[in-house]
């Protein structure tokens, strides 16, 4: 018995697939522990915030009633933030504003001048958000970045936590 798999796992194209099985199951494990603690997202409604934003407006949740909206909660300091949150760019590309709103919260940062240089560093064209301990609570924030989907009536569709492809920022968002 041990002979014949040891002789299946040879075949290339076996060992690929299974390696690729692998993978994903890990992948989807690491996800899994990853989003134990956050919010559940099927239907709660998502608590409502009035933060003040970099260019010193202040923008609610609730001024989005009506669209989609992705939220991006992110550290300055996170390194896997400064790798996804370009992406937030490339999503805005190819979802219109009004079909699609896109904010990043930031959190856990030690001053405004830190969160500006990370929008700075990676031209982020999104609206960002200074964020609060209130937000990290209410959003049950355990580790970043963090991604909620809040569908058009206001209610959690959607969570993820760690690095998102703009593919994959898309697929939670459709």
């Amino acid at each position: 018995m041990i002979k014949n798999t040891k002789k299946w796992l040879k075949n290339k194209y076996i060992n690929t697939l299974v390696n690729v099985l692998l993978v994903v199951l890990l992948v989807s494990l690491a996800s899994w522990w990853m989003n134990r603690g956050s919010l559940a997202a099927a239907g709660q409604v998502a608590p409502d915030f009035t933060l003040q934003t970099l260019s010193d407006t202040t923008v609610s949740l609730s001024d989005f009633k009506g669209r989609q909206v992705l939220m991006y909660f992110f550290a300055p300091w996170c390194g896997v933030c400064r790798l996804s949150a370009d992406n937030l760019n490339d999503l805005r590309q190819v979802r219109s504003e009004t079909e699609l709103a896109v904010i990043m919260v930031a959190l856990s940062y030690e001053s405004r001048a830190e969160v500006e240089a990370f929008v700075a560093d990676l031209n982020l064209q999104v609206p960002v958000l200074l964020g609060t301990e209130a937000q990290m609570a209410d959003y049950q924030i355990q580790g970043f970045p963090t991604y909620y989907v809040v569908d058009e009536s206001g209610h959690l569709q959607s969570k993820s936590v760690g690095y998102s492809t703009e593919w994959g920022m898309l697929f939670r968002t459709r």
